[in-house]
């Protein structure tokens, strides 16, 4: 059950990052992975890190840490959703539109 919550809450960041792709005519694919993957392998590293400490014993701080990783990847990604707003709208703005030219 907390697998299918997990890959969920991926899915869904992978869709806010299709939402940024539409806003600016990028490949939806490649920023729906984008989103997924940087969710998803931020709780695999966080987890891979803590055992590491741990040396691999399960605990019962582990669940507390499986959700520390679960709020570390949305952090992480709405990280990076924030950067790659930001290069986009810089992005287009530097490249001024045909009509936009004689407004000025």
């Amino acid at each position: 059950m907390n697998f299918l919550i997990q890959i969920l809450i991926s899915i869904f960041i992978g869709a806010c990052f299709i939402f940024l792709a539409k806003r600016f005519d990028k490949s939806q694919t490649l920023y729906f992975f984008t989103g997924f993957f940087t969710s998803l392998f931020t709780r695999v590293i966080y987890l891979f890190i803590y055992g590491f400490i741990t040396d691999f014993t399960i605990d019962q701080e582990f669940n507390l840490h499986k959700y520390l990783s679960i709020i570390l990847s949305i952090v992480i990604a709405y990280i990076l959703f924030m950067l790659l707003k930001k290069r986009l709208i810089k992005s287009q703005s530097e490249h001024l539109d045909i009509n936009e030219i004689g407004k000025q």
